[in-house]
């Protein structure tokens, strides 16, 4: 998980780049969505899923009210802990990334 702070506020950005075969990207979508609701999670303040238009990637981009909150609930939110076991039989990945550059207005 990639997490991007957002410039002089407390609100944090953590974005999930999921490497899936083809037939698996929709799954990977559904799964992710069968949760639960996003709105329930305390401190998530929106959620947007990505597929790549070749089928092999799907990205997580998430806004958090701050790192406390994604801490807390990636800790102790049991939809999170689920969810989180249920992707890994479409995952290929995980590739790490880090920051190397970051452009504000």
């Amino acid at each position: 998980m990639l997490i991007v702070p957002s410039a002089d506020r407390p609100d944090v950005f953590a974005v999930n780049v999921f490497r899936v075969r083809p037939e698996h990207q929709r799954p990977l979508v559904e799964c992710i969505r069968d949760a639960g609701d996003p709105a329930g999670i305390a401190g998530l303040l929106s959620m947007h899923l990505l597929c790549s238009e070749d089928g092999t990637q799907v990205t997580n981009f998430m806004h958090w009210a701050g790192k406390d909150a994604l801490d807390a609930a990636t800790a102790r939110n049991p939809v999170i802990k689920a969810t989180r076991t249920a992707i890994r039989r479409f995952v290929e990945g995980p590739e790490p990334y880090q920051v190397v550059d970051v452009k504000r207005r």
